[in-house]
């Protein structure tokens, strides 16, 4: 009897070790799930307004104008957009917020999704949109997007040829501080006219809420959050529509025509 006690405790104690072994990296699993309608309808209708009324908060890391000449970066005959980030990242979880709202000024978001940054990162749990399948229709713009891992820094999306060589020309010094800061994420081109190497606010005015708690407040020009994000849209929305006037070409003088 003594035995068969001994072997049953031996039993119950394997038992809690597997099950410790087990469920602790639950942590480490990646979640994402679709946007809320709501979500994505408090995201992609912020009024021009509201941008232009909010007053910018202090910015942490600035899209810089590119200081190379060249031709701009086209996809499909048109401006591209190309943003690279991580889904654990708390910086791209910031900086992905203030693009969607600045896009939607230019276009057409569909299949967005949300999730939250890395739980063991700085800022962790910052919600955030992602962009894994997402879809961008515009009539103006070309966007390409890329997640690298997911929000448990799982490989999730390989770096295409265009990232790779945006990286390598405009994510090293002097669009970052020193070398040691090259090619990190989040880094967004703009037409290769401009470009962010960083999220340009603080996530921690994100702490603590949900992805519909920061969504509701987009349209509130009072709300630090707006501020934050929508400061940074309209930083980004500035630099595409000086693209889009560049592109066009200086305006036709009278008699100039055939």
């Amino acid at each position: 009897m003594a035995v068969a006690s001994v072997t049953a405790v031996l039993a119950v104690v394997v038992a809690l070790v597997a099950v410790k072994l087990t469920s602790a990296p639950a942590r480490l699993v990646a979640s994402e799930s679709p946007a809320s309608s709501v979500v994505v309808r408090q995201v992609t209708t912020v009024p021009a307004a509201v941008l232009t009324r909010v007053s910018p908060g202090q910015e942490i890391t600035p899209l810089l104008a590119v200081k190379t000449s060249g031709p701009p970066l086209r996809i499909g005959g048109k401006p591209a957009i190309v943003f690279v980030s991580e889904e654990s990242c708390p910086f791209c979880a910031a900086e992905r917020w203030s693009l969607a709202v600045a896009l939607s000024h230019f276009g057409i978001w569909s299949n967005l999704g949300t999730t939250t940054s890395s739980a063991t990162d700085v800022y962790p749990d910052t919600a955030t949109l992602s962009f894994r399948t997402a879809h961008y229709q515009s009539t103006k713009l070309t966007l390409r997007t890329t997640e690298l891992t997911d929000n448990a820094g799982h490989p999730l999306q390989a770096e295409t040829p265009l990232d790779n060589s945006l990286i390598g020309t405009f994510d090293v010094p002097p669009y970052v501080n020193s070398a040691d800061q090259s090619g990190a994420v989040p880094f967004l081109d703009i037409a290769n006219r401009y470009v962010l190497a960083g999220a340009q606010y603080d996530p921690q005015v994100l702490a603590g809420l949900s992805a519909a708690q920061i969504a509701g407040q987009l349209s509130n020009p009072a709300s630090p959050v707006a501020v934050a994000i929508d400061g940074s849209a309209q930083v980004i929305v500035a630099a595409i529509n000086q693209v889009l006037r560049d592109q066009a070409g200086p305006p036709a003088t009278a008699g100039s025509g055939g």
